[in-house]
This record gives structure tokens, sequence and C-alpha cells, in this order.
């Protein structure tokens, strides 16, 4: 099993739905794109490798899919706290994370810092 299934394991179980699914729910969706998400920022996948991850796994898609899901993450974020929760809670288990990933996760979590925090950090 490569790294990108251990991720996708871990997104369905903590999601617990299948996000090879054939289907545009959208917990399903959210969850797709918090899968996109790590396999791109964090695991440096291409466009088109996650696209063949999916394919390869039963599901159709295509790069411009998976390019939508990762502009609409953002998005997805401030309606479903959940999700940041699973990403904290994967890329936590990633002990090999580089520099640069771990900056695109502090961007993620910046704007969950509270006022007050916020106020401590400026001084």
């Amino acid at each position: 099993m490569n790294k990108a299934d251990k991720i996708a394991k871990q997104v369905n179980k903590l999601s617990g739905i299948n996000v090879f699914e054939n289907t545009r729910k959208r917990e399903n969706i959210e969850a797709r794109s918090l899968l996109n998400t790590v396999l791109y920022k964090y695991k440096k996948m291409s466009l088109s490798q996650i696209k063949d991850f999916y394919i390869q796994n039963g599901k159709s898609s295509h790069h411009t899919t998976v390019l939508h899901s990762l502009r609409n993450f953002d998005i997805f974020k401030n309606y479903n706290t959940e999700l940041m929760e699973w990403l904290t809670c994967i890329t936590s288990d990633m002990t090999k994370i580089n520099n640069q990933a771990k900056r695109e996760l502090i961007k993620i979590k910046i704007n969950f810092i509270s006022n007050k925090d916020v106020y401590e950090i400026a001084l």
C-alpha cells in the first residue's frame, strides 16, 4: 500500500464515507477535497497523478476536477469545521513532512487562530 492509499484510507475512516464512490453528495465532495489537498500540497503529487490515483481506485476523474476541488477546499473548510480537524489529524501522522508543506499547513490554519492569540503573538 503506497502513501496515497494510506491517506485515502485515513480520510475514509475519519469521514465515514468512501471518497472513491461516484457521487456528488456534499460530504463526498468535501472529503475528496481534503484528500486532494493533502496529496497535492503535502505529498507533492501532480494533478495528473491524483487523477490517475482516483481512476485506479474506480472513481472517474479529470485533472481539472482535482484542480476545482483544490480551489474550493478553503470554502469547504469554512462551512465544515471537521475538515480542519481531519486535516490536522492526517498531517500530524506525517513524520516526514517538509518545511514547504509545513508552511502550507500554517497558511490554512492561520484563519482559525483566535483574536486573543493573534494579539499575544503580535506583541
